[in-house]
């Protein structure tokens, strides 16, 4: 049985609000402190491989679990960065669970300077700010909370804060296995974003992505003197990217796209090299997965010209995250809790029936060796991988409240 099936909660009402109240009295004394620290956070580079910005992001994040007493192990990878984790052990722990979210950004050395992060009204700028320096800051001080009270579950907590997940987690993949492997449940912190009807979304399914490279050689010759003697990639990288495009599957979700292509010499040169690099986004499903490596491999097994030759490869980025009915199980919970807080949440990307698209993230890791993973427990924001990344401020206690209301409701289960 898993430890996520919910039983009667017999405390009385009233007990579980005062709970509530403690919980919102704590995120409230801390919210200063937690925008202190996101202001730290996003005011130096930590672009991926950025040594020198991913060593200062892991010395903060030690300065802020360190009070918890934690556990800590640090995995370097050359090249790349250090990958924290941080364990919570109880003595006899009825279960575990992973928190993750990764300290690394898109940004280029020096766009820190270039965009220093301040505060205009409700909203922080700053690069990362939820995408995902926010989700330590959420997840980090909402264990602090419930430990502080006395009132963590009973299980491990296994915190995993990455180097290299704006890369596709090429290094972090194998760390999220390892310690994935096994625990009852993932919780991502991702930014969290809110719906239309101001709905604050649980995401319970993400999509795959592909990512490829295409070269094609042909034949150079004088475009004038000689053009029939050329045989010209760059018309061949035409039809090809035309093909890709032919693939794509609106009703799905699914998209192809190519970028960026290059090829040729001087235009009096027919061009006797090109290349495109390309993605496919929106993978609901393993199936769908398996029928894009197909669409694919089709695609480079033929030229429109004979003379003209090919050099398909490609690769996972991330694996498609299936829904899982246990994630849906412990949204239940999550619900309750938000209830508690006075959020409003629903599950969303639960396919097909969800109508927004979610993009891919270390979620998918989680998902791919069949732990239910539940995404969106950052703080909500604005303009993710933009100049103008901003989170909305209110919201960093908002999830922090929520979560610390779920890992509440988490103990009253076990």
């Amino acid at each position: 049985m898993s430890i996520f099936t919910e039983k009667e909660i017999s405390l009385p009402a009233e007990q579980i609000a005062d709970v509530i109240k403690q919980i919102k009295a704590k995120a409230d004394a801390y919210a200063p402190a937690q925008l202190d620290l996101m202001k730290e956070f996003c005011s130096f580079d930590s672009e991926t491989h950025y040594l020198p910005g991913n060593a200062r992001a892991v010395e903060i994040c030690k300065k802020h679990l360190e009070p918890l007493g934690v556990e800590f192990e640090e995995i370097v990878c050359e090249n790349v960065g250090t990958h924290l984790i941080a364990r919570l052990k109880p003595e006899n722990p009825q279960g575990r669970i992973v928190l993750n979210s990764h300290l690394d950004t898109v940004f280029p050395v020096g766009f820190a300077e270039k965009y220093p992060c301040h505060v205009e009204g409700d909203y922080l700028y700053g690069l990362g700010a939820i995408d995902c320096k926010g989700g330590f800051v959420v997840s980090c001080y909402a264990v602090r909370i419930m430990q502080e009270l006395g009132l963590l579950p009973n299980v491990e907590i296994d915190m995993i804060y990455s180097c290299d997940e704006e890369q596709g987690s090429m290094t972090g993949r194998a760390i999220y296995h390892q310690i994935g492997e096994g625990a009852d449940a993932a919780f991502i912190f991702e930014p969290g974003y809110i719906n239309e009807a101001g709905q604050h979304c649980v995401v319970t399914s993400r999509q795959g992505v592909i990512l490829g490279n295409l070269d094609i050689k042909g034949v150079e010759a004088h475009a004038g003197c000689a053009y029939s003697q050329g045989h010209s990639a760059n018309k061949e990288l035409a039809h090809k990217i035309l093909e890709l495009y032919g693939f794509n599957d609106e009703a799905r979700g699914i998209y192809y796209n190519a970028a960026p292509v290059s090829g040729g010499r001087p235009n009096g040169v027919v061009s006797g090299d090109a290349n495109m690099q390309f993605c496919v986004a929106g993978i609901p499903d393993w199936d769908a997965y398996h029928e894009c490596e197909r669409n694919l491999d089709y695609m480079g097994s033929h030229t429109e010209d004979p003379v003209c030759t090919l050099d398909l490869s490609y690769r996972m980025l991330f694996p498609p995250q299936e829904h899982l009915p246990e994630s849906t199980e412990i949204y239940k919970t999550i619900k309750k809790a938000a209830d508690l807080v006075g959020m409003e949440v629903i599950e969303d990307g639960v396919h097909p029936d969800c109508e927004d698209v979610h993009g891919a993230g270390d979620a998918n890791y989680f998902g791919e060796i069949n732990v239910p993973a539940l995404d969106g427990f950052g703080p909500n924001g604005f303009d993710m991988h933009s100049t103008e990344e901003r989170v909305y401020i209110p919201s960093i206690q908002q999830k922090t409240e929520l979560f610390a209301a779920y890992l509440y409701l988490m103990g009253l289960n076990l």
